[in-house]
């Protein structure tokens, strides 16, 4: 008896997922991939770009595309900011959720635990757009981080 090993074999009810192995709109989209993603990073604007790609030219439905993406990026080893920044904001979530404060030890925490590399891939995610995204949830949720010795304010 064969067994299929590979991350797409014998998935039903999937569009573009069934049968025996990829669709051949499946191989163009992982090739498309394959050639804009440079240097182990794949940026938020890349990110858009290739699920863009995905449901357009190669008529796949937008959660395929995007659970493809993220399976061949993880394939590569190459980072995913979307997916970095979306577990940025539940870690700051758990951080702020009581006291709606951030001070500068949980933040320094919070970026290198994000911006580290992780077992497997060759970077983090890049520490400006780290920062700026923290400053971006503070605003948005009003968060206040520490300004002085004594003060809290909204960045």
């Amino acid at each position: 008896m064969v067994v299929p090993l590979s991350k797409f074999g014998m998935v039903s009810g999937t569009p573009g997922l069934a049968g025996g192995g990829p669709s051949p709109d499946l191989d163009a989209f992982r090739r498309h991939i394959v050639g804009r993603v440079f240097d182990s990073y794949c940026d938020a604007a890349t990110w858009r770009a290739v699920i863009a790609h995905g449901t357009q030219a190669c008529g796949l439905d937008q959660k395929t595309a995007e659970l493809a993406a993220e399976m061949e990026l993880e394939t590569l080893l190459v980072a995913n900011e979307v997916a970095l920044l979306k577990q940025m904001e539940g870690m700051l979530r758990q951080f702020t959720e009581r006291d709606k404060k951030l001070d500068a030890k949980e933040k320094s925490d919070l970026v290198q635990m994000i911006c580290r590399v992780n077992p497997g891939f060759a970077k983090g995610l890049r520490h400006d757009v780290a920062e700026s995204f923290i400053a971006d949830f503070c605003r948005q949720n009003g968060v206040k981080v520490k300004v002085g010795l004594f003060r809290w304010a909204i960045p």
